[in-house]
């Protein structure tokens, strides 16, 4: 699976916000546009049955198991991205999309502004990302700076593995 060079991929990061550390999910900043993706996982075939509760059932064979409503964490998600690029003046629309590449999602509400993509719809979907040929953009930089700029970073002094190398070379 391989995304065009033009788009930023934000894979779980956690921001630093009000001194709180907050562990979002996927976001892809395209162009145009900034995609927030919760991605729902299980078994080939697995299928998630959506409701406007708190939680979701996902059905795998004869096994069920209540799962957190995806919704709760994309509306989250969309919120905080507003706050952080309204402060910045980041004009970019954020769409939603509650993912599903080897299973089926059954939603019989009205999703407000988000897409559901499941195994049916993936291929397309992905097709569509993939074939952007949009150069990329001022207002694009724009939003992965402000997110950059209150990412957490968690890293390690690489002097000290450069030792442990050194001495296994000799």
């Amino acid at each position: 699976l391989k995304l065009p060079d033009n788009y930023f991929v934000f894979y779980y990061p956690i921001l630093k916000l009000k001194k709180a550390p907050i562990e979002l999910d996927i976001i892809l900043i395209l162009p145009t546009e900034v995609v927030c993706i919760v991605v729902l996982e299980g078994k080939n075939s697995d299928a998630f049955i959506g409701s406007g509760e708190r939680f979701w059932l996902k059905k795998s064979g004869k096994d069920e198991k209540k799962i957190l409503n995806p919704t709760i964490n994309l509306n989250r998600m969309e919120s905080i991205l507003g706050q952080i690029f309204q402060q910045q003046n980041v004009e970019l629309p954020i769409k939603k999309v509650i993912l599903s590449r080897n299973g089926y999602i059954d939603y019989p509400g009205n999703s407000f502004n988000t897409e559901f993509v499941d195994t049916r719809k993936f291929p397309e979907w992905f097709l569509s990302l993939k074939s952007s040929h949009s150069p990329m953009k001022h207002m694009q930089f724009k939003a992965a700076q402000a997110i950059l700029d209150l990412v957490q970073t968690t890293s390690y002094s690489r002097s000290s593995w450069d030792i442990g190398n050194e001495e296994t070379n000799e």
